[in-house]
């Protein structure tokens, strides 16, 4: 159902809101994972572990070294948890948002008061939350920026850290990062507007690319067959094509192209409010045998789809 990652260690959430935590065990991170089947949501620190319940309350397990354990907060009104090195954050019901844990840099005593956010992330020594209006807000360790760079935009939709550097997503699908740039974390942050989700890990970022999805139905000779695209930019134009001759790799200005040339286009769809489309094309009755290698591109982030190669029942 969930999976989390601490600093040596990782959790999962099964089916049956049981957990499953494996690798570093020098300060219980396994060894004392809570039984039962009430669990909801589960997040890792670098020593330490927090889940949270069916009813709201939350569990939390491991390094108690600056009160990562002791000093979790009461109550049942929590609907998010989240773990940094040292400290973890919690996101309340009514929009507010409570910090324990280490203080060294402000984690918790900078924490921002109101009641109008709706979700927190964690980063080595530094936190940031998004607000209902799509601002972000950072508090803690701003070493390398991870504060005073925070954009200030207000078209973010999810936010996510690293050790000492954060992320955002935008409502265009496009990623922002600022803060401790070795690697490349901030710089290659990659271009493009078709991404919904980000993740910060220590050195690196992950993001989660929403290219469209292909798929056919009844091939078969002498019938009409469906070519149908999914996870495409609604309001936006999708084209189709064919080949019956391989599925490439060829280099294309939207990446690699899975068909080789020469190919045939189907004429260019309109996705509707779901980014569907839909083309029915006719087989021919003797083309029965035949393999055929297809992909799509939505034209508007400028993806190309999964390819396939089929053969005509």
């Amino acid at each position: 159902m969930q999976v989390a990652g601490g600093g040596y260690h990782s959790l999962a959430l099964e089916a049956d809101g049981s957990i499953v935590s494996w690798g570093d065990d020098y300060l219980g991170q396994v060894f004392y994972t809570p039984t039962g089947n009430d669990f909801v949501q589960v997040a890792g620190g670098a020593y330490h572990s927090l889940a949270l319940k069916s009813d709201g309350s939350i569990v939390s397990w491991g390094n108690d070294g600056d009160g990562q354990v002791s000093n979790t907060p009461p109550g049942t009104d929590f609907v998010k948890v989240e773990g940094a090195n040292y400290h973890s954050l919690a996101l309340k019901s009514d929009g507010s948002i409570a910090s324990w844990g280490w203080d060294g840099q402000g984690q918790v005593s900078d924490t921002p008061t109101g009641m109008d956010f709706v979700q927190v992330g964690c980063g080595g020594a530094h936190s940031l939350a998004l607000k209902l209006d799509g601002s972000i807000v950072s508090w803690g360790d701003d070493g390398f920026g991870q504060v005073s760079n925070t954009p200030t935009d207000m078209d973010f939709v999810q936010v996510a850290a690293g050790w000492l550097h954060s992320l955002a997503l935008k409502s265009d699908g496009s990623i922002v990062s600022w803060g401790y740039d070795v690697y490349g974390k901030v710089s290659d942050t990659p271009s493009g507007t078709n991404f919904v989700q980000v993740a910060g890990g220590g050195f690196h970022s992950l993001a989660l690319d929403s290219e469209p999805i292909l798929s056919v139905t009844n091939l078969v000779a002498g019938q009409t067959a469906s070519i149908d695209v999914t996870s495409a930019t609604p309001g936006g134009m999708v084209i189709a094509a064919y080949s019956l001759h391989g599925g490439g790799p060829i280099n294309t200005p939207w990446g690699t192209g899975l068909l080789t040339p020469p190919y045939s286009r189907l004429r260019g769809l309109i996705a509707d409010a779901a980014g569907e489309v839909s083309w029915s094309v006719s087989v021919p009755a003797g083309a029965s045998g035949v393999n055929v290698w297809l992909q799509a591109l939505d034209w508007q982030s400028q993806t190309l789809s999964n390819g396939l190669a089929l053969t005509v029942w």
